[in-house]
This record gives C-alpha cells, structure tokens and sequence, in this order.
C-alpha cells in the first residue's frame, strides 16, 4: 500500500538506506538532519497539492516501511502532462515484487491527477532491476541515455490513452 511519507517514517527511512539506494536514487548518504529536512518537504509538498508526492511504501501485511516513490507533476525537464516515478527500496524488500506494485499504484494515482498523460521511469544505465520493474508494469522504452540530457534511458506508459497526446 502506499500512503504520504510522515516524519514517523525518518528513523526508518534512514536505517533502510544502502549504497545501492544512495547509487541509484538519492545520490548521496543520509543523515538524521537531511532525512527529517526531506520528510518536512515531501509533507509541505503534500500540503500544497504538489508538485512532487511522495509515498510510504508498505506491505499490505504489517506497518514496516519498505521503501518510498515520488510522483512528480510538472518538472520543467518533461513534456506538459508527463509525470515522473522515482522509487527505492530497502534492501530486506527488493525481489519481492513492491515496486512494481508501489508503481502500478502510482499509475492510479496519477489516473486521477487531471492533464497527466503519461508516466515516465529514468533509469540509469546499469541498473537492471529498475529495468524489470519498468517493463513489468509495462513501461516502453522511448529514449536511450545516450539521446537523454540526464544520461538515463526513459520509460513511458501511458495513463489515459483516450486524453494522450497523438
């Protein structure tokens, strides 16, 4: 289940952080202080309806925290009505197939954000598992890093085919 990241999860979020999730998403370690800072901007987010959204991610069976994803509405590096999914897991909850499920459940969240069209997963070169959960939720790819100003390969689904662009 996803629900708004809340200060609770700090502690948590940054005990789940691994060289991996700071690789592939954060792009640096976490302390105490950064965490809370990014906590109290994803609730003040929330509170402003947007841009960005971030989501605890939960298993459905129990309260632990297993990862976050942000949907992100109108980045200035995106066509308008393309939203942007970015995902980690904590380690002890990769290979059980919660991102796929935490994106799929971003895809319906975004099915009720109105002029969002489509949604795109940047993935870095190299990043294999990011990958599955893009194809497995049934992202195409549209753009390899090497056409992309940020170096990553983009995957795009759409979101209301019928509104989408043609």
């Amino acid at each position: 289940m996803l629900r708004p990241l809340q200060l609770d999860d700090a502690a948590d979020h940054l005990a789940g952080e691994d060289t991996e999730l700071v690789r592939w998403l954060s792009g640096g370690p976490g302390t105490e202080e950064t965490v809370r800072a990014c906590v109290e901007r994803a609730q003040q987010m929330w509170a402003n309806h947007g841009p960005i959204f971030t989501f605890a991610i939960r298993p459905s069976a129990c309260d632990s925290l297993a990862g976050t994803i942000d949907v992100q509405l109108d980045q200035p590096a995106y066509r308008p009505g393309q939203a942007n999914l970015a995902y980690g897991l904590y380690p002890q909850w990769r290979g059980r197939g919660l991102a796929t499920r935490a994106v799929n459940l971003a895809l319906e969240f975004l099915r009720s954000q109105a002029g969002v069209n489509s949604a795109l997963i940047r993935v870095e070169p190299g990043n294999a598992s990011s990958v599955s959960v893009a194809m497995r939720a049934g992202f195409t790819l549209v753009a390899h890093s090497t056409e992309t100003a940020d170096g990553h390969d983009w995957y795009e689904h759409e979101i209301n085919p019928t509104t989408a662009r043609g």
